[in-house]
């Protein structure tokens, strides 16, 4: 790591920092902050602030043990491509969540930003049981992908991925809406299919299903609000038998 110079003149500091801290990655939309810093002399940056536009690479798929982010805002998808160029997306992070672990000195997913997102590269070392329950959360999540992927039905699958987005997502409620949970869904109907294995057409079909069925309303292609939580995650869960629910 390059030492941090001392300056007496926080002026200078400031012309500094900035040439030290400029454009990153211009191709993929990310930016690297200069750092707040109150007073001097400088000691070492505690962490780094990035803005990623949509679509941006946070790291990609083949990169050595990429630093570890912790989400701000936004959303960011973890990915795995195969040869081909078929995508699997492994996990969708939301804000408050670290992201970026190299397991076992290799990474084996790309992050990638599906909207506007900031996120925040300590430089000092992350507590270690914040480590260890991010961990825990992100192998817990796998298990229950293995089995949404392996065991549920298509609806059982956008049931399941619409309580989850709504619990990583959700907005704050307004007087006029209580009882009614409302999140921003940054996932296009390709990036579900992606994550939960189905065509688009399913997952199209599923949703329109739900919004018939007056368990969700998305009058806003980007604002889902749940009008019957009790009923999707009983589908989420498969315990909600009906015929006039697509159980494809």
């Amino acid at each position: 790591m390059t030492a941090v110079p001392h300056f007496t003149d926080k002026a200078a500091a400031e012309r500094r920092t900035k040439s030290m801290f400029t454009i990153s990655n211009p191709e993929e939309g990310a930016l690297a902050l200069p750092p707040d810093f109150a007073g001097l002399p400088l000691t070492p940056f505690v962490k780094r602030n990035r803005l990623f536009s949509p679509g941006a690479t946070i790291y990609a798929q083949e990169d050595i043990a990429p630093p570890i982010y912790r989400l701000l805002d936004g959303c960011v998808a973890l990915t795995h491509l195969l040869s081909d160029g078929r995508r699997q997306i492994l996990d969708i992070v939301g804000p408050g969540r670290l992201f970026g672990f190299a397991l076992g000195g290799s990474n084996h997913c790309g992050a990638q930003a599906l909207t506007f997102s900031q996120a925040e590269s300590p430089w000092q070392k992350i507590d270690q049981s914040a480590l260890d329950q991010a961990l825990l959360r992100m192998l817990g999540r796998a298990y229950s992908h293995v089995t949404l992927l392996g065991r549920k039905t298509a609806m059982e699958k956008v049931a399941s991925a619409v309580c989850d987005l709504a619990g990583e997502f959700k907005r704050p409620m307004r007087k006029s809406q209580r009882g009614v949970l409302t999140f921003n869904l940054y996932l296009t109907r390709a990036d579900l299919g992606d994550w939960l294995g189905l065509t688009i057409e399913t997952v199209s079909r599923c949703l329109n299903q739900l919004k018939r069925d007056r368990i969700i309303d998305f009058s806003h292609p980007e604002i889902v609000r749940i009008l019957d939580i009790e009923t999707l995650q009983a589908l989420a869960a498969g315990r909600y038998v009906d015929a006039g629910i697509c159980r494809a």
